[in-house]
């Protein structure tokens, strides 16, 4: 006997469970994605995975004949923060779209929660309180 008063326990657990596995697999999705980035015109080039961690550094040979240790230094580094930077944007990006599709499928619970807004609405110290 799950369902009291339009409140629809089971349905609102099945759509929880649901939501969970789909963030798993968005978060798994995430994980295997790339994102590079080049500095100093192209002269260094770092990928960096989902977890940002450094698949690959490209280091054009021109760049090593000058033997500028320093400034290599500095492109590397350059390259891994823009690396990041865009998996950052990326990581942002998927983030959204899964929040949105997710509150849009919850959207549909809509008459299984009953008066479930009023309830966190009372909880949370708003909505339509009895005085």
């Amino acid at each position: 006997m799950a369902q009291q008063g339009g409140f629809d326990l089971n349905a609102i657990l099945r759509q929880a469970q649901a939501l969970q596995k789909t963030f798993e697999e968005n978060k798994a999705k995430i994980k295997q994605e790339l994102a590079s980035a080049q500095v100093g015109g192209g002269m260094v080039m770092a990928t960096v995975d989902g977890e940002k961690v450094v698949k690959s550094i490209k280091i054009a040979p021109e760049l090593v004949k000058d033997g500028d240790v320093s400034a290599i230094e500095d492109l590397v580094v350059s390259a891994v923060n823009a690396a990041n930077a865009e998996m950052d944007k990326k990581i942002s990006s998927n983030m959204s779209n899964f929040a949105g599709n997710a509150l849009g499928g919850l959207a549909g619970l809509g008459g299984n929660l009953g008066n479930m807004g009023d309830l966190l609405g009372k909880f949370l110290g708003g909505g339509n309180t009895p005085k």
